[in-house]
Protein backbone atom coordinates (compact mmCIF):
# COMPACT_ATOMS: atom_id res chain seq x y z
CA UNK A 1 0.00 0.00 0.00
CA UNK A 2 1.41 3.38 -1.00
CA UNK A 3 0.72 5.47 2.09
CA UNK A 4 0.74 9.20 1.73
CA UNK A 5 -1.42 9.98 4.75
CA UNK A 6 -0.62 12.07 7.73
CA UNK A 7 -1.12 15.38 5.95
CA UNK A 8 -3.26 18.11 7.43
CA UNK A 9 -6.65 18.65 5.82
CA UNK A 10 -5.61 21.70 3.82
CA UNK A 11 -2.71 24.05 3.29
CA UNK A 12 0.59 23.26 1.63
CA UNK A 13 0.58 19.60 2.69
CA UNK A 14 -2.77 19.03 1.01
CA UNK A 15 -1.60 20.85 -2.13
CA UNK A 16 1.52 18.68 -2.22
CA UNK A 17 -0.62 15.56 -1.91
CA UNK A 18 -2.80 16.74 -4.80
CA UNK A 19 0.30 17.21 -6.96
CA UNK A 20 1.47 13.71 -6.11
CA UNK A 21 -1.91 12.23 -7.05
CA UNK A 22 -1.89 14.03 -10.42
CA UNK A 23 1.72 13.00 -11.06
CA UNK A 24 0.84 9.39 -10.26
CA UNK A 25 -2.44 9.06 -12.21
CA UNK A 26 -2.23 11.88 -14.75
CA UNK A 27 -4.37 14.99 -15.00
CA UNK A 28 -7.52 13.51 -16.59
CA UNK A 29 -10.52 13.84 -14.26
CA UNK A 30 -11.56 10.34 -13.29
CA UNK A 31 -15.18 11.26 -12.53
CA UNK A 32 -16.29 13.01 -15.73
CA UNK A 33 -19.65 14.06 -14.33
CA UNK A 34 -21.88 16.39 -16.38
CA UNK A 35 -20.06 19.71 -16.78
CA UNK A 36 -16.62 18.14 -16.34
CA UNK A 37 -13.63 20.18 -17.56
CA UNK A 38 -11.57 16.93 -17.83
CA UNK A 39 -8.53 18.79 -16.43
CA UNK A 40 -7.81 17.53 -12.92
CA UNK A 41 -6.68 20.14 -10.43
CA UNK A 42 -7.89 18.45 -7.22
CA UNK A 43 -7.80 15.05 -5.56
CA UNK A 44 -10.90 12.93 -4.94
CA UNK A 45 -11.34 10.11 -2.44
CA UNK A 46 -12.80 6.87 -3.81
CA UNK A 47 -14.20 6.18 -0.33
CA UNK A 48 -15.03 9.67 1.00
CA UNK A 49 -12.68 10.88 3.73
CA UNK A 50 -15.51 11.75 6.10
CA UNK A 51 -16.89 8.22 5.64
CA UNK A 52 -13.63 6.61 6.72
CA UNK A 53 -11.66 6.88 3.48
CA UNK A 54 -7.90 7.26 3.82
CA UNK A 55 -5.29 9.42 2.16
CA UNK A 56 -3.59 6.33 0.74
CA UNK A 57 -2.80 6.60 -2.96
CA UNK A 58 -5.10 3.62 -3.65
CA UNK A 59 -8.03 5.69 -2.33
CA UNK A 60 -7.19 8.88 -4.22
CA UNK A 61 -7.88 9.91 -7.81
CA UNK A 62 -7.42 13.13 -9.82
CA UNK A 63 -10.57 15.20 -10.38
CA UNK A 64 -11.52 18.56 -11.81
CA UNK A 65 -12.87 21.11 -9.37
CA UNK A 66 -16.42 20.92 -10.76
CA UNK A 67 -16.72 17.15 -10.43
CA UNK A 68 -15.11 17.09 -7.00
CA UNK A 69 -17.64 19.65 -5.80
CA UNK A 70 -20.59 17.78 -7.35
CA UNK A 71 -19.63 14.40 -5.98
CA UNK A 72 -18.93 15.49 -2.42
CA UNK A 73 -19.48 12.31 -0.37
CA UNK A 74 -21.57 10.29 -2.83
CA UNK A 75 -20.56 6.64 -2.68
CA UNK A 76 -18.64 5.10 -5.55
CA UNK A 77 -20.72 1.99 -6.23
CA UNK A 78 -18.88 -1.14 -5.17
CA UNK A 79 -15.87 0.61 -3.64
CA UNK A 80 -16.26 -0.77 -0.14
CA UNK A 81 -19.84 0.51 0.13
CA UNK A 82 -23.11 -0.32 -1.59
CA UNK A 83 -23.61 -1.77 -5.04
CA UNK A 84 -26.00 0.74 -6.60
CA UNK A 85 -28.34 -0.48 -9.32
CA UNK A 86 -30.57 1.92 -11.24
CA UNK A 87 -33.57 0.42 -13.03
CA UNK A 88 -35.08 2.27 -15.96
CA UNK A 89 -37.90 1.19 -18.21
CA UNK A 90 -41.53 1.70 -19.21
CA UNK A 91 -44.56 1.57 -16.92
CA UNK A 92 -45.55 -2.04 -16.23
CA UNK A 93 -42.14 -3.18 -17.42
CA UNK A 94 -41.32 -5.27 -14.35
CA UNK A 95 -38.86 -3.07 -12.44
CA UNK A 96 -40.21 -3.79 -8.95
CA UNK A 97 -40.47 -7.48 -9.78
CA UNK A 98 -36.85 -7.45 -10.89
CA UNK A 99 -35.82 -5.99 -7.53
CA UNK A 100 -37.81 -8.57 -5.58
CA UNK A 101 -36.19 -11.37 -7.57
CA UNK A 102 -32.61 -10.10 -7.24
CA UNK A 103 -32.31 -8.13 -3.98
CA UNK A 104 -31.19 -9.51 -0.64
CA UNK A 105 -33.04 -8.96 2.67
CA UNK A 106 -30.61 -6.26 3.83
CA UNK A 107 -30.72 -4.25 0.60
CA UNK A 108 -32.35 -0.84 0.19
CA UNK A 109 -35.02 -0.44 -2.51
CA UNK A 110 -36.36 2.99 -3.48
CA UNK A 111 -39.64 2.77 -5.39
CA UNK A 112 -41.92 5.80 -5.52
CA UNK A 113 -45.08 3.71 -5.79
CA UNK A 114 -44.18 1.73 -2.68
CA UNK A 115 -43.32 4.92 -0.80
CA UNK A 116 -46.68 6.48 -1.70
CA UNK A 117 -48.54 3.40 -0.51
CA UNK A 118 -46.57 3.36 2.74
CA UNK A 119 -47.58 6.97 3.44
CA UNK A 120 -51.30 6.19 3.28
CA UNK A 121 -52.89 4.86 6.50
CA UNK A 122 -55.54 3.02 4.49
CA UNK A 123 -53.97 1.34 1.49
CA UNK A 124 -55.73 1.97 -1.83
CA UNK A 125 -57.09 -1.03 -3.70
CA UNK A 126 -55.18 -0.07 -6.86
CA UNK A 127 -51.62 1.13 -7.40
CA UNK A 128 -50.09 4.04 -9.28
CA UNK A 129 -52.91 6.54 -8.74
CA UNK A 130 -52.78 8.63 -5.57
CA UNK A 131 -54.02 12.01 -4.35
CA UNK A 132 -51.71 14.77 -5.51
CA UNK A 133 -50.70 15.70 -1.95
CA UNK A 134 -49.64 12.10 -1.25
CA UNK A 135 -47.61 12.00 -4.44
CA UNK A 136 -46.01 15.35 -3.51
CA UNK A 137 -44.89 14.03 -0.11
CA UNK A 138 -43.74 10.73 -1.65
CA UNK A 139 -41.54 12.54 -4.17
CA UNK A 140 -39.81 14.41 -1.33
CA UNK A 141 -39.35 11.21 0.65
CA UNK A 142 -37.92 9.45 -2.41
CA UNK A 143 -35.43 12.24 -3.04
CA UNK A 144 -34.27 12.19 0.59
CA UNK A 145 -33.98 8.39 0.55
CA UNK A 146 -31.85 8.45 -2.60
CA UNK A 147 -29.52 11.07 -1.14
CA UNK A 148 -29.06 9.04 2.05
CA UNK A 149 -28.68 5.72 0.24
CA UNK A 150 -26.07 7.07 -2.18
CA UNK A 151 -23.94 8.14 0.77
CA UNK A 152 -23.94 4.80 2.55
CA UNK A 153 -20.64 3.09 3.21
CA UNK A 154 -22.20 -0.29 3.93
CA UNK A 155 -21.65 -3.35 1.70
CA UNK A 156 -25.27 -3.81 0.68
CA UNK A 157 -27.35 -3.37 -2.45
CA UNK A 158 -29.15 -0.13 -3.26
CA UNK A 159 -31.87 -0.42 -5.91
CA UNK A 160 -33.27 2.79 -7.39
CA UNK A 161 -36.20 2.88 -9.80
CA UNK A 162 -35.67 5.85 -12.11
CA UNK A 163 -37.89 5.25 -15.10
CA UNK A 164 -37.08 8.36 -17.09
CA UNK A 165 -33.56 9.63 -16.30
CA UNK A 166 -32.04 12.51 -18.22
CA UNK A 167 -28.78 12.23 -20.13
CA UNK A 168 -27.04 14.01 -17.24
CA UNK A 169 -28.55 11.56 -14.75
CA UNK A 170 -27.19 8.64 -16.76
CA UNK A 171 -23.77 10.26 -17.06
CA UNK A 172 -23.61 10.69 -13.29
CA UNK A 173 -24.71 7.13 -12.61
CA UNK A 174 -22.04 5.79 -14.96
CA UNK A 175 -19.35 8.04 -13.50
CA UNK A 176 -20.08 6.65 -10.04
CA UNK A 177 -20.00 3.09 -11.40
CA UNK A 178 -23.69 2.37 -10.80
CA UNK A 179 -25.23 -0.53 -12.66
CA UNK A 180 -27.86 0.79 -15.08
CA UNK A 181 -30.41 -1.81 -16.18
CA UNK A 182 -33.24 -1.28 -18.64
CA UNK A 183 -36.19 -3.51 -17.77
CA UNK A 184 -38.23 -3.70 -20.95
CA UNK A 185 -40.13 -6.81 -22.06
CA UNK A 186 -41.25 -5.07 -25.25
CA UNK A 187 -43.92 -2.56 -26.20
CA UNK A 188 -46.58 -5.11 -27.08
CA UNK A 189 -46.25 -6.84 -23.71
CA UNK A 190 -46.21 -3.58 -21.79
CA UNK A 191 -49.26 -2.21 -23.61
CA UNK A 192 -51.15 -5.42 -22.87
CA UNK A 193 -50.27 -5.25 -19.18
CA UNK A 194 -51.17 -1.58 -18.93
CA UNK A 195 -54.54 -2.19 -20.59
CA UNK A 196 -55.39 -5.09 -18.30
CA UNK A 197 -53.95 -4.00 -14.97
CA UNK A 198 -53.29 -0.27 -14.87
CA UNK A 199 -55.38 2.91 -14.83
CA UNK A 200 -56.25 4.30 -18.24
CA UNK A 201 -53.80 7.19 -17.86
CA UNK A 202 -50.95 4.68 -17.94
CA UNK A 203 -51.52 4.02 -21.63
CA UNK A 204 -50.34 7.53 -22.43
CA UNK A 205 -47.33 7.12 -20.17
CA UNK A 206 -46.41 3.91 -21.99
CA UNK A 207 -46.63 5.71 -25.33
CA UNK A 208 -44.50 8.56 -23.99
CA UNK A 209 -41.82 6.17 -22.79
CA UNK A 210 -41.51 4.33 -26.10
CA UNK A 211 -41.96 7.32 -28.41
CA UNK A 212 -39.89 9.92 -26.54
CA UNK A 213 -37.98 8.56 -23.55
CA UNK A 214 -36.52 5.38 -25.08
CA UNK A 215 -35.07 7.15 -28.15
CA UNK A 216 -33.57 9.84 -25.89
CA UNK A 217 -31.97 7.20 -23.68
CA UNK A 218 -30.54 5.42 -26.71
CA UNK A 219 -29.03 8.70 -27.90
CA UNK A 220 -27.43 9.33 -24.50
CA UNK A 221 -24.50 7.05 -25.23
CA UNK A 222 -21.66 7.22 -22.71
CA UNK A 223 -18.59 9.24 -23.63
CA UNK A 224 -15.42 7.40 -24.41
CA UNK A 225 -13.09 7.45 -21.43
CA UNK A 226 -9.40 6.89 -21.22
CA UNK A 227 -8.32 3.85 -19.18
CA UNK A 228 -8.06 4.59 -15.49
CA UNK A 229 -6.50 2.73 -12.55
CA UNK A 230 -8.71 -0.11 -11.42
CA UNK A 231 -11.12 0.70 -8.62
CA UNK A 232 -12.02 -1.95 -6.09
CA UNK A 233 -15.57 -2.34 -7.32
CA UNK A 234 -17.62 -5.43 -7.97
CA UNK A 235 -19.96 -3.80 -10.46
CA UNK A 236 -19.05 -1.12 -12.98
CA UNK A 237 -21.63 -1.12 -15.75
CA UNK A 238 -21.15 1.58 -18.38
CA UNK A 239 -23.75 0.65 -21.00
CA UNK A 240 -27.25 0.02 -19.65
CA UNK A 241 -28.03 -3.66 -19.48
CA UNK A 242 -31.32 -4.79 -20.97
CA UNK A 243 -33.49 -7.48 -19.44
CA UNK A 244 -36.91 -8.86 -20.08
CA UNK A 245 -39.18 -9.03 -17.08
CA UNK A 246 -42.25 -10.88 -15.98
CA UNK A 247 -45.15 -9.46 -13.97
CA UNK A 248 -45.93 -5.74 -13.88
CA UNK A 249 -43.75 -3.46 -11.81
CA UNK A 250 -44.60 -1.16 -8.95
CA UNK A 251 -43.18 2.22 -9.88
CA UNK A 252 -43.33 3.74 -13.34
CA UNK A 253 -43.02 7.26 -12.08
CA UNK A 254 -39.64 6.99 -10.37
Amino acid sequence: MATVGGAKRGGSASAALTRRVIEFYGDLCWLQLPGCSYKATTKDHVVPFHEGGTDDMENLRPACKSCNSKRRNLAMSGAGGPIITVLIGPPAGGKSTYIREHASPIDVAIDLDEIARALMPIKPSTTHVYPQHVRHVAIGARSAAIQRARRLQVPCGVWIIHSMPTADDLAEYRALHCRVITVDPGRETVERRALAERPEVMRQHVATWYDIVAPALAAAAPRGRQPEPEVEATSTAREPERVNAGPPDGGWWG
